[in-house]
């Protein structure tokens, strides 16, 4: 099972890959982090990425800067682990 690593929270969640995107299983862990229109076109919820890669949805719209990552709607890409500055 892959983890994610919330770098400055110090928190380790494992992904299982039923929850929706990145963001809600920080929530569903308690963890707050900022997030605006839940599609990512705000890009509120862009966090940089230490390591590891994400993926999005086909047909997703929102684009986050170079080494970041729009937490609201990606999902973990293969079985590496995934590290994130939050």
């Amino acid at each position: 099972m892959s983890k994610i690593i919330f770098q400055k929270s110090g928190v380790e969640l494992n992904w299982g890959g039923s929850e929706e995107n990145i963001l809600e299983l920080a929530e569903i862990h308690d963890l707050d982090l900022a997030y605006g229109c839940r599609m990512g076109n705000c890009t509120a919820c862009q966090q940089k990425v230490i390591s590891g890669e994400v993926e999005y949805p086909t047909g997703h719209t929102g684009e986050p800067d170079e080494g970041y990552a729009l937490l609201c709607c990606c999902t973990l890409k293969g079985q590496s682990d995934l590290v994130i500055e939050a």
